[in-house]
């Protein structure tokens, strides 16, 4: 669950990226030592190389910079969301179906929180459509009950 900074500067950075050819991903606050970091994760069909970041992080910073809402100071990182990319809204789930996923529940489902397998889709009435690996059954889980859900890279 995002936080308020996280939430608002989702909906200001989210624009942006869009303007500059990129999709944003996720947004993360958090402290990493004595330091805070934004992070912002952007994807693009062209793939996220180093100019992308900079213009993304140059219009970000600057929208930021205008509105000066965060309070402590911080450091404005851009990058890629990787080959594990998080799968947050329902259009990533059906985006990315017939790809490996890892899901893990806020609470056990049938004993379990973790599962495994193939990403069969997504549809409101449903939810998330996961075939799972070990026993090849077609399990559902409704988004509000998924705490983390990721591709999975298979070497």
């Amino acid at each position: 669950m995002a936080n308020a900074i996280e939430s608002r500067v989702m909906a200001l950075a989210e624009p942006l990226c869009v303007e500059q050819g990129a999709e944003l991903v996720a947004v993360e606050w958090q402290k990493a030592g004595r330091d805070w970091i934004l992070r912002l994760y952007i994807d693009s069909a062209e793939g996220v190389g180093h100019e992308l970041c900079v213009n993304v992080s140059r219009a970000v910073g600057d929208a930021l910079d205008a509105q000066d809402f965060i309070e402590p100071s911080y450091n404005l990182e851009v990058s890629s969301p990787g080959l594990e990319r998080p799968l947050l809204k329902p259009a990533d789930f059906e985006r990315f179906a017939g790809q490996p996923v890892s899901i893990k529940l806020f609470a056990a489902q049938n004993g379990q929180k973790q599962f495994y397998g193939e990403l069969a889709g997504y549809k409101p009435e449903e939810g998330v459509a996961l075939l799972e690996e070990n026993s090849g059954q077609r399990l559902a889980f409704a988004l509000d009950k998924i705490a983390k859900a990721h591709l999975v890279f298979k070497f």
